[in-house]
């Protein structure tokens, strides 16, 4: 129950694409947020209150950069968090749309509502269960196995993508490059992507 199967991680992400087409179509754009948030949580393992504290500022995707920086994790501290091919397409994508509706600035939060420039995060945890049975912290763990598989069962690139002290008090905390991290993070996003497609195809042949 602590994280997504793969019909849930592929449901979701067809989800977020339907979402954002919706959304750009209708000029609806609480969809258009919706569907970035759930990209952003299955893609990035991000918690709720730094998803919620993200800003344009925080993004380091030019110039062959493609991090984000947590200002204030868990106990108040800074981290880098690597992201994927797909994910930094998806970001662009999103910050294109927040330009073209006038909120592109360097201090605007990359998720806002109609009334305020923030999401609090239990607005963003009720906005993540209109889609989804299981909690936004399900992500997260999603998120985290899907690294660890991806990753050749790297328990430090986990824990340093996800700004974990130590695993266990037998696992050592250790920095990972970040060529390391970012191909983990692609080979992640393929794997998510495979079990989208797989779910697509047990469909068809059950129709």
């Amino acid at each position: 129950e602590k994280f997504l199967n793969e019909m849930e991680l592929g449901h979701m992400l067809k989800k977020a694409e339907e979402l954002h087409i919706l959304g750009v179509t209708k000029k609806r754009k609480g969809l258009v947020r919706d569907s970035f948030l759930i990209h952003t949580a299955i893609f990035t393992g991000l918690r709720n209150s730094d998803i919620c504290d993200l800003k344009v500022a925080d993004l380091r995707i030019g110039n062959g950069e493609s991090h984000l920086v947590v200002r204030h994790g868990k106990g108040n501290k800074q981290r880098t968090v690597h992201i994927g091919k797909d994910y930094k397409s998806i970001l662009k994508r999103y910050l294109q749309w927040k330009f073209d509706h006038g909120e592109l600035n360097e201090n605007a939060y990359l998720l806002r509502t109609e009334r305020s420039e923030r999401y609090a995060p239990t607005a963003l945890w009720r906005r993540w269960k209109k889609y989804c049975p299981k909690t936004l912290h399900s992500a997260r763990h999603t998120n985290a196995c899907l690294l660890y598989s991806s990753s050749g069962n790297n328990l430090r690139a986990v824990c340093k993508q996800l700004g974990h002290s130590r695993i266990t008090t037998t696992q050592i905390y250790a920095d990972v490059m970040p060529n390391v991290m970012r191909e983990s993070m692609n080979a992640m996003e393929r794997l998510a992507k495979s079990y989208t497609r797989e779910r697509f195809t047990a469909a068809r042949i059950t129709q």
